[in-house]
């Protein structure tokens, strides 16, 4: 228990710092630690995988930001490394986010004799292979021992940790992902038009689009199966793919299989998601596992009617046709029926954007989960 009224010393240590949800929300997070309540803690963030575009970022708000390489697969030095950093910068409280900065960071917390640690999870898929699912489980196992709290971004994250990896659920509490509203004004319409114009969409097309890595779990093949069942009906459509991935090429011969090509855009990786999704009629996320998709989130905050696949946290956002749609997953059949409902009605689209909206006013603010977050910190270090 601490008994004096310095500033807390506070180590978030991350896989690296390339760009994926997990790591955007973490780099939120720190932002408003740092802007916040900077009378309060003092925030070091060190990466056990790589460098990466998020790093700048995180220098960039003038705090203490480390990387250190691993050599393998599990390199066990790590370990020690940052042990030497908690010890070197005085941490009080450890908090990991994702499964490999999860055992460096436990175990270095640990050997360093720091007990007040808190894991964030983000993710409920586990991996494909047996033999990596069971090495992954029993990794996981032992490191929460040496854990106070596992923060979960869902009850689909929650049950995940209960059922695959046994964690008693009163280890566990759920904050949901929060969003900053103030950057997300739906009533900004200029957005709209001037990012149709620097794409070159014509006002009179009716846009479908997507944010999301281009990888298997995103399930982007799934909505180019639907897209001419849509296109039969509205030929005035295109469908905007924003985000990279290994699976680019593969997506493209897809579209150009199906003679598809004047209907789809792949813009590659965009910093302007924000911006971009006021160009869209519809957001569609047809992924095949989530732990709480902070895109839908965006999409939602900016007005955007929400087609998605029920999984995992998804649910806990969209409510069936009040303030989105849920559809099942690998099923092109559904994504294209759920889409042309919202097209061929009039005005639903318009307000099940304006429902979707209010959904993240009222239960998905940032300034909730940020106030979860510190009530944890205060819990796990009266009690670490």
């Amino acid at each position: 228990m601490r008994k004096n009224k310095r500033k807390i010393n506070l180590l978030h240590i991350v896989n690296g710092f390339a760009i994926g949800g997990g790591e955007l929300k973490l780099l939120e997070l720190v932002k408003n630690l740092v802007e916040k309540r900077a009378d309060k803690y003092n925030v070091t963030v060190c990466s056990v995988g790589q460098g990466g575009t998020l790093q700048p970022e995180f220098e960039k708000l003038g705090i203490k930001v480390f990387v250190i390489q691993k050599k393998h697969k599990f390199d066990i030095s790590q370990v020690f490394k940052v042990r030497r950093i908690i010890r070197q910068e005085k941490i009080d409280l450890v908090q990991t986010t994702l499964f490999y900065a999860d055992v460096i960071g436990t175990l270095a917390a640990k050997l360093a004799g720091v007990d007040a640690v808190i894991s964030w999870d983000t993710v409920s898929h586990p991996p494909d292979s047996f033999e990596t699912r069971l090495r992954h489980k029993l990794f996981y196992q032992f490191c929460m021992r040496f854990v106070k709290k596992i923060v979960a971004v869902s009850e689909g994250v929650k049950r995940y940790l209960m059922e695959e990896r046994k964690i008693d659920s009163g280890k566990i509490d759920i904050i949901h992902y929060g969003i900053d509203l103030s950057l997300f004004n739906s009533r900004n319409g200029f957005l709209d038009k001037s990012k149709r114009i620097e794409l070159g969409i014509p006002d009179n097309k009716i846009v479908i689009g997507t944010v999301a890595r281009l990888e298997v779990q995103k399930g982007h093949r799934y909505l180019i199966e639907a897209a001419p069942k849509i296109i039969d009906k509205f030929s005035d459509v295109v469908f905007v793919f924003a985000g990279d991935g290994t699976l680019r090429q593969e997506l493209e011969e897809q579209v150009n299989e199906l003679g598809l090509q004047e209907y789809f855009r792949f813009l590659g990786f965009r910093k302007d998601v924000k911006e971009l999704l006021f160009a869209f009629d519809v957001f569609v996320l047809p992924s095949l596992f989530e732990g709480l998709p902070n895109v839908i989130l965006e999409a939602m905050a900016s007005g955007r009617p929400v087609v998605a696949t029920a999984v995992d946290g998804t649910p806990e956002i969209i409510e069936n046709n009040k303030n989105g749609l849920l559809v099942s997953s690998k099923s092109p059949n559904a994504l294209s029926q759920a889409i042309l409902s919202l097209l061929e009605k009039d005005n639903k689209a318009q307000k099940i954007g304006e429902m979707a909206r209010l959904r993240v006013e009222e239960k998905f603010s940032f300034d909730m989960q940020f106030q979860k977050f510190e009530e944890i910190y205060n819990e796990v270090l009266i009690y670490g």
